[in-house]
């Protein structure tokens, strides 16, 4: 039953992170960045301008040297349209907005001096044709078929000659888009109406500031206008097919960029008419001050005009990238099955199976990604690569706190177990040490029953027997404390002194049965340590009890063991040194002396988990370490432990 639970509180929470990612911004901009990347890997910049659709005429810095600043007259600006279409372009877009009347313009410099001035301007030696500056244009515009850009905003005012505006008679009412728009910005009526070609030039970037995606129609009140690509190539195709259900684009930028010709340039007729000829020529400006730049995926910046060109050469060589929406949706549902197999299998522990699992995800999904983007589709590989990838890691961490925590209650066994094999062999000890003072008090009592039927038992001479029983008693309860504190359960920090733990930890031992090995104790203070005092006891005995085994080996007429153990205290840490004379530990076991079952002892010896456990008492519970080193006449192990007094 708590599996069950267990189970199903993976799959809630699973479930809430696949929700949260796909109905929020978090995924979506990490699924632009790996668009980029896919950009980056599976495409290459082709800079050859020939194969192009598209030519860009630039208002660029160059021009406005030799014409002068912006704006400038409409008459310019017609000779220049009329420059550009003499050269027979397939089609002529302009990127400009022109909301207002000229200025510059004769007849509305004769306005505005009788307005404000009271004074008449004559331009008696302008031909009449000449001194309305927007006619001229509006004419170049009409002969030249050219199509007019427009801009949709989400201000609240939209200029009156914009509110009745239509393309085509509402064409593409059909279209399904998600971008609408509240106000409308056109050109001025003179120039607007009778056109029929125009589209919006409006380019935004993502939340992440980069551009990637245009789109192709936007709806204002209740009718749909396409984009000025777009537009430009319906002016002279009224057959392309378009998907109703395509409302952006994410434009193709490895494709043959278009050819940039300087304004001036045309003006000045210094220009290859076979560079125009049969191309969509887009007439703009790549000045900042005149017109927006943006950022792409590789960092480069791009003008506006080049924005539409690069559009308009994607629709006609089918090289447009779609981003489907269904897509987002498949990949996160998938990812979300994938984690609850994986949880699944991490329960139980087949770690194999996941990697498996894992790999083979990752493999034919990007097989998947790459097949897909040679047909111009990104599948939004993000969606489902980047919950997986949050909830394996996070299962990851999950199995490694647990097998931490399982690897920790095996270490606690362990010692546990260690304290339980050393029982009988101290339970020997204690028989040992208690049969002589079990002997004397049963002595005592023979010595008072004797003396009173003897009626020899005076008040000094029970009194002297008493405090012998007491004396023998208070021995054999301190062999029980010293006991008793060695195999204590609790893990509660106390404080002690050291030399009382290495007391108890010699009174452990089984010194008292070899007359030839002595312990020295060297305490050169009475050092206090906070701490487990049990488990330093434990320590000890594995150190002096292994001390006392290579000592007994050595055993001989001549031989004295001899067993030192050394305390003190150095800057921040104490040390609690154990070192004999028993000839040392040879250079090939020092590496592996503390590794789990490594022994040399007989089988019947020891288990070889002594000083395995020894450090991880040190380590884990002390915080410490445990250094060993062969000295002048044997072994030095030495216990390092912070000192928090």
């Amino acid at each position: 039953m708590s599996r069950f639970i267990q189970y199903l509180g993976v799959v809630v929470l699973s479930l809430l992170l696949h929700l949260l990612f796909y109905y929020t911004d978090i995924l979506r901009n990490i699924d632009y960045k790996f668009y980029d990347l896919s950009t980056i890997l599976f495409t290459k910049v082709k800079t050859d301008n020939s194969g192009s659709y598209s030519v860009i005429i630039d208002i660029d810095e160059k021009s406005l040297q030799a014409m002068g600043q912006w704006p400038w007259a409409r008459v310019l600006d017609a000779q220049l349209i009329n420059s550009i279409s003499k050269m027979h372009p397939s089609a002529l877009g302009i990127n400009i907005l022109f909301p207002e009347k000229d200025r510059l313009s004769p007849l509305n410099i004769q306005k505005f001096y009788e307005q404000y001035f009271n004074l008449t301007v004559q331009f008696s030696s302008i031909p009449s044709a000449l001194r309305d500056n927007d006619i001229l244009l509006a004419q170049s515009i009409k002969t030249s078929n050219a199509v007019l850009s427009t801009y949709f905003s989400n201000e609240a005012y939209t200029s009156k000659q914009c509110e009745t505006l239509d393309y085509k008679k509402n064409v593409f009412s059909a279209m399904t888009t998600s971008f609408t728009a509240s106000a409308l910005l056109c050109n001025a009526p003179i120039l607007q109406n009778g056109v029929e070609n125009f589209g919006f030039i409006n380019a935004t970037v993502d939340e992440d500031g980069i551009f990637r995606r245009v789109p192709l129609f936007m709806r204002y009140k209740d009718k749909v206008f396409p984009s000025f690509a777009l537009a430009t190539i319906l002016s002279f195709d009224n057959y392309l097919q378009i998907n109703k259900s395509t409302s952006d684009i994410l434009i193709n930028f490895s494709s043959n960029r278009p050819k940039i010709i300087s304004a001036i340039d045309v003006l000045r007729g210094e220009v290859d008419p076979k560079d125009i000829q049969g191309k969509i020529a887009i007439l703009g400006s790549s000045i900042i001050g005149l017109n927006p730049s943006y950022i792409i995926y590789n960092g480069e910046q791009i003008s506006n005009s080049m924005i539409h060109a690069m559009v308009i050469n994607n629709i006609l060589d089918n090289s447009t990238f779609t981003q489907p929406k269904e897509y987002k949706l498949f990949n996160i549902i998938l990812s979300f099955l994938l984690s609850l197999i994986i949880s699944l299998l991490f329960l139980k522990r087949l770690y194999f199976y996941i990697l498996i699992l894992i790999s083979t995800t990752l493999l034919s999904s990007f097989i998947w990604l790459m097949k897909a983007y040679a047909e111009n589709i990104y599948i939004s590989i993000a969606y489902l690569w980047i919950p997986l990838f949050i909830i394996f890691l996070t299962f990851i961490i999950y199995n490694l706190r647990v097998i931490n925590k399982e690897q920790r209650e095996q270490e606690k066994l362990l010692i546990r177990q260690s304290k339980l094999a050393s029982m009988g062999e101290m339970i020997s000890l204690i028989a040992h040490q208690w049969r002589q003072p079990l002997s004397a008090i049963n002595g005592v009592v023979l010595e008072l029953d004797i003396d009173y039927r003897k009626e020899k038992l005076h008040p000094e001479q029970l009194d002297k027997h008493l405090d012998e029983i007491e004396r023998i008693t208070a021995y054999l309860s301190k062999t029980i404390h010293d006991f008793t504190s060695f195999f204590a359960i609790n893990k509660e920090s106390v404080s002690f002194f050291v030399e009382d733990v290495i007391t108890q930890a010699i009174n452990l031992t089984t010194i008292s049965s070899y007359k030839n090995i002595e312990i020295i104790c060297n305490n050169k203070e009475k050092i206090e340590l906070v701490g487990f005092k049990s488990e330093l006891i434990q320590s000890l005995l594995v150190l002096l009890n292994n001390a006392i085994f290579a000592c007994a080996k050595n055993s001989s007429e001549r031989f004295q063991g001899e067993i030192i153990i050394d305390t003190y205290r150095l800057k921040n840490y104490v040390y609690i040194s154990v070192s004999d004379n028993a000839g040392g530990i040879p250079k090939d076991n020092l590496r592996k002396i503390f590794d789990p079952y490594f022994t040399t002892k007989e089988k019947s010896g020891g288990t070889g988990l002594g000083l395995y456990i020894l450090k991880l008492i040190v380590e884990d519970s002390m915080n410490g370490k445990v250094l060993v080193e062969n000295g002048s006449k044997g072994a030095i192990f030495t216990l390092q432990i912070p000192n928090s007094n």
